[in-house]
This record gives structure tokens, sequence and C-alpha cells, in this order.
């Protein structure tokens, strides 16, 4: 007989937990318009299950403007901050976590003016269990 790993027994506690108070999302997937944006490249997410955030891969521009960039901010579709993120110089990648099934708004800001950047509207979505 095989042995069960505790890691094992923890993720499939945890994933019956999210299942159970309905914040589990299968297949989360993240839908925005980077073309015009002078910070954000492309935004992905390869994760599959999330619960009441998802992760996602923020790849930057390599443009002067992206490159001013210290923080990045996620409002919320409420209004309000749900998460900063900090960008160190030169930084090409940053892992970002947005409210599940809801519209975000990412704020790339330079805190050391206090300017803004460019703004990014982000919507996730996948298929909810309840």
């Amino acid at each position: 007989m095989a042995a069960i790993s505790s890691r094992n027994v923890l993720l499939t506690i945890v994933v019956f937990g999210l299942m159970f108070s309905g914040c589990l999302t299968l297949s989360p997937s993240v839908t925005t318009e980077t073309s015009e944006s002078s910070v954000f490249k492309s935004l992905s997410t390869d994760e599959p299950w999330a619960g009441q955030h998802v992760r996602v891969t923020a790849t930057l521009r390599s443009t002067p403007a992206a490159g001013n960039v210290t923080t990045i901010t996620i409002i919320d579709d409420s209004g309000q901050p749900y998460d900063t993120i900090s960008v160190e110089s030169g930084q090409t990648t940053v892992i970002l976590w947005v409210p599940t099934d809801q519209t975000s708004t990412l704020v790339a800001s330079n805190s050391v003016n206090s300017t803004s950047i460019g703004t990014l509207n982000v919507t996730s979505s996948g298929n909810r269990v309840l």
C-alpha cells in the first residue's frame, strides 16, 4: 500500500475547504487588452484552481515608462485597494494577485515622485464551484 504524504493530505483538506466555502474556482483565467499600455506587455495565469484571488504573471514592457514603475496597486471592483506590489528597477515580470471573478484595475506608479504611470483593467474568471 502506498504511503500518503502529509502534503497530499493538506492539499486535499484545503481544496475541500475551499469547495465547501464556495471559494473555489477551477481553470481561472484573466482577460485584458494590453496593446495600448505603455507599461504592461502581457498578463497570464497557469494555475489549475484559485481561491479568493488569481495568481497572475505580469510581463512589463521595455519602455521608459515601464522602467519608472516602482509599485503596482490592484484596485478591486468596489474601488478599494486590494494589494500593492513593489517593482524593482529592471524587473520585467511581476507576480500579482487579483480578486477572483471580477474586474480589477492595475495602477502602475512611481512611489518616489507620487506619479501614476499607467492603468490597466483586468477581468478574472473561471468555473466557480459552489
